[in-house]
């Protein structure tokens, strides 16, 4: 089975969240950016909005502990019926958008918050891992699932990844830039790995 062709509006969002990643690496150290950054990441950390547990589940469902095996899950089923396209893609996006992120640690280095973190973190924090990981598998699950021209759908996936980014400043392992950058890079992984597939593979 083929991926549909990737609409206008994809590319749009392609451009928007490549553009978007690219001004925040340029400024993520600059002031006034920086310090701007800093005091709104120290107030939502200071927040009493949502409890420390809740932000732990939601965290968790940016974690490779869950969607590692909830993708290998999808791997097998797509196997099992013979669509060796989704199989693919979701190799491809559990291990490619992982490596990514490994890398733009590693080049761009940036410190996570020194406030006390409620949970383990790694060593650099930009841009955030859990949040560009979850951003890439779950807006392949709406291209898979046929939702990703549904406005609802796309609503309830906008919130529920700022929900995982926000666990991840409250619980103090992120500032708000490394989220925002994660959100949008693992839309852009997502959708450019969409968008060279149909450009360059043949069935």
């Amino acid at each position: 089975m083929k991926i549909r062709k990737t609409s206008s509006s994809s590319i749009f969002v392609l451009l928007i969240t490549g553009t978007i990643f690219i001004v925040l690496t340029r400024v993520r150290n600059q002031n006034p950016y920086s310090s701007l950054d800093e005091g709104f990441s120290r107030s939502m950390y200071r927040s009493r909005f949502f409890s420390k547990p809740s932000m732990l589940f939601f965290t968790s469902l940016g974690s490779g502990f869950f969607m590692i095996p909830l993708g290998m899950i999808l791997f097998l089923s797509y196997k099992r019926t013979g669509n060796r396209d989704k199989s693919s893609f979701i190799l491809f996006n559990l291990f490619g958008v992982r490596l990514l992120t490994v890398l733009f640690k590693q080049v761009f280095k940036r410190k996570p918050p020194e406030w006390e973190r409620r949970t383990e973190a790694s060593s650099y924090g930009y841009p955030s891992a859990h949040a560009m990981n979850a951003a890439a598998f779950y807006s392949l699950l709406l291209c898979l699932s046929g939702f990703s021209k549904n406005m609802k759908m796309i609503a309830g996936y906008i919130v529920f990844l700022c929900i995982i980014g926000m666990s991840r400043v409250k619980l103090g392992v992120h500032y708000v830039l490394d989220v925002i950058a994660g959100i949008v890079g693992g839309v852009f992984y997502n959708l450019a790995v969409i968008k060279t597939y149909n450009l360059f593979v043949r069935r």
